[in-house]
């Protein structure tokens, strides 16, 4: 449980201080100054907001990903295609 932070302010001119006192420093008035409540944002927990409505992909070991489907164009460079795993895969 987070601690309830508090702060206080004059009624009369808006100052903000760390603890109470009798007469507010800007303004001259006497006990005008009052504890009021900070609340602190909620952190939201941005995975949860963005993807409540998504379904997400199951991830997959790379032994499990077939590869053998996809259309690769040569790259007329021997090595280049191997290293890409037979050729470039075009966008789709």
């Amino acid at each position: 449980m987070s601690k309830i932070k508090t702060s206080f302010f004059c009624q009369n001119c808006g100052a903000q201080y760390s603890k109470w006192q009798g007469q507010c420093n800007s303004c001259k008035e006497w006990n005008t100054i009052v504890e009021e409540i900070i609340q602190k944002r909620r952190k939201i927990n941005l995975e949860t907001y963005q993807f409540r409505n998504q379904k997400r992909a199951k991830p997959l070991k790379v032994t499990e990903i077939d590869s053998t489907q996809e259309v690769r164009m040569d790259t007329r460079d021997g090595e280049l295609n191997r290293v890409l795993g037979g050729g470039i895969v075009p966008d789709h």
